[in-house]
């Protein structure tokens, strides 16, 4: 194939594979880009709904502690017994801690306080001295005498009768409790339990194996973890993050009162996909979050079946690309080759090797190396042609030159130039001793008998060689004197060679 035919197909194949190829690319782009965003935004929705529900539990938890002060703050029974109403007084206070024990049975509080305005307890559910004030927080009896108050989460340990229930999450509330005529009188100050409402909260049903709950509370700079976190145990109270920092991002955007969802980092430092909602009624930010890895894992399936489907098509591209190439160039080689090589032997034709012996020459002198343009002649041809007719002299040119490629290097060139001659093209030589061995076994190849189909000859050749730049310059001149060398050598006996500035045979 000609050099310009070929680099058509080439240009051709690669157009066609790039039309193909990169419609497929963006698309495959697309599709997985557009699938990883719903993915993300379907998982969004569901750790927002989550947050939205464990939001709403924390706040009707707190709404149940509302009405359980409510229940003592207002019974008729805590305002006699801290008004001196009631006849019996001590009998009245009995009857009146024993239900506050039954209550606290009920309602998983730890204890509960009624306080007079002095200070002094009142009533009980914990056996206690009226003076006894280390037994309730101080902090929540101030507070508790104008308005509901609730503390921090805090831990402790919980005395229950002979036993003891170690590091438990507590909390303390309290409210002032009015007379008739609505008149501050006392303050209730209860503990609260919160651990089942935390095994509550941390339910990590439908986050996966990397997803939790967590709550923070922002405390100055800093937000404090509430709750064991599921890949921190022990952080409850104990692991905070700055506010100002990279780590716990969600945290802190619920924390600081801010609700909302995204791609996020964590408290260790992972990327996550997160909702975050700030409760009002406990100054918490609840956190719900999953690992992003975890969270698209169904994306690489997918992602595998987009390659493989690309994969696939740009196959069936590059198959249909090159058949399609092909037909388009074949017209084209056909062109080409009947336009540079020689029907019958396929060696390259007089004006191909013209173009082939300007290229050679025009890097020779460039580079100074030396080039032989041997001109060969057949001895004995036509009489073959004649005695056994034009199919057996074309065997027999086609079998000359296949035995011509044998003799020389890669880099030569056999071509025929019509009838029984051919020339060879020996470009880069070193010297002319190098030419002379070739010439020399071409000559003893070319003598050994041909069979032809059964049919057997005999023939020689005459070889006349000219060198680039000692004897010629240019590629008319060399072939000119290559050819007057010839036939001097056929004048002179035939089968053999000479150079063209040789004495006379």
């Amino acid at each position: 194939m000609h050099v310009s035919a070929k680099l058509v197909k080439v240009k051709m194949l690669w157009t066609l594979m790039l039309v193909a190829f990169f419609p497929m690319l963006l698309i495959a782009f697309y599709s997985y880009y557009n699938i990883k965003n719903q993915i993300i935004a379907s998982e969004l929705a569901h750790l927002e709904a989550i947050a939205k529900l464990k939001s709403l539990q924390i706040e009707n938890f707190y709404y149940e502690i509302k009405g359980d002060l409510h229940t003592i703050q207002f019974s008729p029974y805590t305002k006699n017994l801290i008004l001196n109403r009631d006849i019996n007084l001590n009998e009245a206070k009995t009857l009146f801690e024993q239900q506050l024990n039954e209550y606290i049975v009920e309602e998983e509080i730890n204890k509960i306080f009624i306080i007079g305005l002095d200070g002094k307890i009142l009533a009980s559910s914990l056996k206690v001295q009226e003076n006894h004030t280390d037994s309730f927080n101080k902090t929540a009896f101030e507070e508790g005498k104008s308005k509901i108050y609730f503390s921090d989460i805090y831990k402790s340990d919980i005395h229950r009768g002979s036993s003891t229930e170690h590091n438990n999450y507590l909390f303390t509330a309290s409210a002032p409790i009015l007379d008739y005529d609505n008149r501050l009188i006392g303050v209730i100050v209860a503990e609260f339990s919160a651990d089942n409402f935390f095994n509550q909260i941390q339910d990590y049903s439908g986050l996966g194996e990397s997803g939790e709950t967590l709550l923070g509370k922002r405390s100055g700079d800093k937000i404090i973890f509430l709750n064991p976190l599921r890949h921190d145990p022990n952080a409850g109270m104990k692991r905070s993050a700055s506010i100002d920092g990279k780590l716990a991002k969600p945290a802190i955007f619920g924390a600081t009162g801010h609700n909302g969802s995204g791609v996020s980092v964590d408290y260790r430092g992972i990327s996550v996909l997160a909702a975050w909602r700030y409760v009002p009624t406990a100054g918490w930010g609840m956190v719900a979050k999953i690992d992003q890895n975890e969270a698209l894992r169904p994306l690489e399936t997918i992602r595998n079946s987009i390659l493989l489907t690309v994969v696939v098509l740009l196959v069936i591209g590059a198959v249909f690309s090159f058949l399609m190439v092909k037909n388009i160039t074949e017209p084209i080689e056909t062109l080409a080759n009947e336009a540079h090589l020689d029907a019958l032997t396929g060696l390259p034709n007089r004006k191909y090797l013209k173009e082939l012996l300007d290229q050679v020459l025009s890097k020779a002198k460039l580079e100074n190396s030396l080039i032989a343009v041997m001109f060969l002649d057949l001895d004995g041809f036509k009489s073959v042609n004649d005695t056994y007719g034009h199919e057996t002299g074309d065997l027999l040119l086609k079998e000359v030159a296949f035995r011509l490629n044998s003799c020389v290097r890669q880099s030569d060139t056999v071509a025929r130039l019509g009838g029984d001659e051919f020339i060879v093209l020996i470009p880069g030589t070193k010297e002319a001793r190098n030419v002379e061995t070739i010439a020399e076994k071409i000559i003893q190849v070319l003598t050994k008998e041909f069979d032809l189909d059964g049919i057997s000859v005999t023939i020689s050749a005459s070889i006349g060689i000219c060198v680039f730049p000692d004897h010629a310059l240019d590629a008319e001149e060399m072939l000119h004197k290559a050819d007057k060398a010839m036939y001097e050598v056929k004048n002179a006996g035939k089968g053999n060679y000479r150079f063209c500035d040789d004495s006379p045979l």
